[in-house]
């Protein structure tokens, strides 16, 4: 896998392999975009017909979805015609703009289908960009501990109450081969744009999917989970939330050892194993998954 070292930028920088056997050239635009359950949150549906909802009794909404994007890597088939970029850059996802931020841009590349298609949530640096007014206290804590992650929300459940819940994750991941619908990556013609999506409910799901539209959507274990201090949950409440077979029932929870961090001994270990998984290209376009 790639290995996710940052560069300083000065300028985008974008490397072009080799031509097109045509010499038609085009520009491909990367753009940031988040899945609707981060700005919207997730429902409660307990019938399961709404989409994308919680179907045992609860409902999300998040404050603050920080996450690392960039690196992206891209070639046409057989490795021809690589183009790589070493922008990498932070956004809190709860507040993209209409307008959806470029993440880099690709000018002048070889037109046609690049089917290898990549990009990581790694760990960031000092030369990151920072694309909405993330905090200097957010992005100064997410370089000094290598943070991908910074979420904040609430979970509210449908009897009464609420839990707030912060999750500063350390999950450096490598996303290739994404798309898929109806082929791999991305087809280059004289304008086009792609979209690096990244999901906010895979924390939620009852397993690790092939196919994610298999997956049941749960809250109760996040309930579960004891804050002794009362303020909210935290790292340390995740991890010490250490009885996987009453969190995670086989019942309701299926391979649940299947994800990037292997096997599951705590609640710290599922979040950080479904957060692996997250990225995504246009919209529900999967990738392949793997930790940096």
């Amino acid at each position: 896998m790639r290995k996710a070292t940052i560069t300083v930028l000065a300028l985008i920088a974008v490397t072009a392999i080799g031509c097109s056997d045509d010499g038609d050239s085009g520009n491909l635009t990367v753009v940031l975009d988040a899945e609707d359950t981060i700005p919207e949150g997730l429902a409660s549906d307990p019938s399961g017909v709404e989409e994308e909802a919680i179907t045992d009794g609860y409902s999300v909404q998040f404050s603050r979805y920080i996450v690392s994007v960039g690196l992206v890597d891209m070639a046409q088939a057989n490795g021809a015609n690589r183009q790589q970029s070493s922008v990498v850059t932070i956004a809190d996802y709860v507040n993209l703009p209409t307008t959806l931020p470029t993440l880099d841009t690709f000018n002048g590349i070889p037109t046609g289908q690049y089917s290898e298609f990549g990009y990581d949530t790694p760990v960031i640096d000092e030369s990151v960009v920072n694309v909405n007014g993330v905090s200097e206290d957010d992005r100064q804590k997410m370089i000094d501990n290598d943070l991908t992650y910074i979420i904040a929300g609430t979970l509210s459940a449908d009897a009464g109450g609420s839990k707030e819940f912060l999750i500063e994750a350390d999950v450096p991941s490598t996303y290739t081969l994404c798309g898929g619908d109806p082929e791999l990556g991305v087809n280059v013609g004289s304008s086009t744009t792609a979209r690096l999506t990244i999901h906010g409910d895979h924390i939620f799901f009852n397993g690790f999917p092939a196919d994610e539209t298999a997956v049941t959507r749960l809250a109760q274990w996040m309930w579960d989970v004891e804050d002794p201090g009362g303020d909210g949950l935290t790292k340390e409440d995740f991890i010490a939330a250490e009885d996987v077979g009453s969190l995670f029932p086989a019942s309701d929870y299926f391979d649940i050892n299947g994800g990037p961090a292997g096997t599951i001994t705590n609640a710290w270990d599922f979040i950080r194993s479904q957060l692996g998984t997250q990225g995504h290209l246009d919209g529900e376009g999967e990738c392949e998954w793997g930790p940096i």
